[in-house]
């Protein structure tokens, strides 16, 4: 039985209960790779991210333009756009908000889906709630570098991914997600409005325009490696399904593209073309890649039923209430952990509870699963393809005395 777990456990019955998540992490499964020697694994990803040389290129970019906004004098966004193309260090200038990075503040706008990571910008400065509420940052020096040096690269024809980001004049409305758990989102990452493009912008720029001759073309003649991630954590056969391009991902498949991604990735990863697929709820192309991955890293895809924080929070609630009626039988016990296992039907409805093992007051566990029926609201469990299915979910409950 696959399950979720949180653990509420009554510590004392005078004070509060204490909340504690307990979650699986996403990590990437270790490579082949050299032991440096800090005892380290250095793999190779196929990926810039991973590169020591490079990202050391960028930080030392970094701390350069950090010190020059510093400075009384301000320095030439432009030209500081060109030293970064030149590099081919494409990052916009982002700042960092309580909600997370953006480049709006800038004036762009950059459609990733699960928002920008810090890695994929160059973050400029923090800001928060009250200056993001006015549309710009707590420095006009700053604010100012960070809209034309974000124009200036936008505007240059060496820039790769105008299509995926843009100027926020040009963005349009932002996509509509509200039904995206049972439909799937047509086009989770990037605009639909491409442009042209050219040879140099590479594999994922062909793969997104569907272009299968650019394709075949950066393969055989320029050897472009087909599982290369870029700064957005994209290889060229995930951009070719989040754009629903199938003659390009035939090619790409062809050249032996990978269907969990980079080397570092795995098929669970957001950005992995088999996940790209699954967001879609683009079927046929599932079917396509799952004779490609072995039967464990399908399964993988699986998604248990997942609790709402607001509705745990107000279930917290309750049950300190629930506790407070019953403390004086609750003190006579001995602190013990019990599971609330709760079936969870296709649409995320508690179908039933059970308390296991059962509480030593049969009333206390009757109202305890009540509760928790009543309140816990579920985003229902998935199957590899993304539909919903009924599924086991549980929540760990200590109670008792000290």
């Amino acid at each position: 039985m696959t399950t979720v777990e949180q653990v509420l456990k009554f510590k004392g019955l005078a004070g509060t209960i204490l909340a504690m998540v307990a979650v699986s992490g996403c990590s990437p499964h270790p490579q082949e790779g050299d032991v440096n020697a800090d005892g380290a694994l250095v793999a190779d990803c196929g990926d810039r991210r991973a590169d020591p040389a490079a990202l050391n290129a960028m930080r030392v970019s970094d701390k350069a333009l950090f010190k020059a906004l510093s400075r009384h004098t301000k320095p030439d966004p432009v030209a500081e756009a060109q030293k970064a193309l030149e590099a081919g260090d494409f990052r916009l200038a982002a700042a960092t908000t309580p909600d997370g990075v953006t480049t709006e503040l800038y004036g762009a706008e950059c459609r990733v889906l699960g928002g920008l990571k810090p890695w994929m910008v160059r973050v400029l400065a923090f800001v928060p709630d009250e200056a993001v509420a006015m549309g710009k940052g707590p420095d006009d020096k700053v604010t100012d570098f960070g809209r034309r040096y974000n124009a200036a690269v936008l505007t240059d024809v060496r820039y790769p991914f105008a299509d995926v980001c843009r100027d926020l004049d040009r963005a349009g409305p932002k996509p509509d997600f509200s039904e995206a758990a049972t439909k799937g989102i047509e086009l989770p990452f990037g605009f639909a409005e491409l442009g042209p493009a050219r040879m140099s912008y590479g594999l994922g720029a062909a793969a997104r325009r569907g272009s299968v001759y650019d394709i075949n073309v950066l393969i055989r003649r320029d050897h472009q490696e087909v599982n290369a991630s870029d700064m957005f954590g994209m290889t060229p056969l995930a951009w070719a399904i989040a754009y629903h391009r199938w003659p390009a991902a035939e090619a790409l498949l062809k050249a032996k593209a990978s269907p969990t991604g980079a080397a570092c990735q795995t098929a669970i990863d957001r950005e992995s073309p088999l996940q790209v697929a699954r967001i879609m709820r683009w079927y046929a192309m599932i079917r396509r890649l799952r004779p490609l991955v072995t039967e464990e890293q399908f399964a993988n895809l699986r998604q248990n039923p997942s609790w709402d924080d607001k509705s745990l929070s107000e279930f917290n609630h309750a049950l300190t209430e629930l506790k407070e009626r019953y403390a004086k039988q609750l003190r006579r016990q001995s602190f013990s952990r019990h599971d609330l296992i709760f079936e969870v039907d296709e649409k995320g409805n508690s179908v039933s509870c059970k308390l296991e093992p059962a509480a030593r007051i049969p009333e206390f566990g009757e109202e305890l699963c009540g509760l928790a029926v009543d309140i816990v609201q579920w985003a229902p469990a998935r199957d590899a393809f993304g539909i919903t299915v009924p599924e086991s979910a549980k929540l760990v409950v200590g109670f008792g005395g000290m």
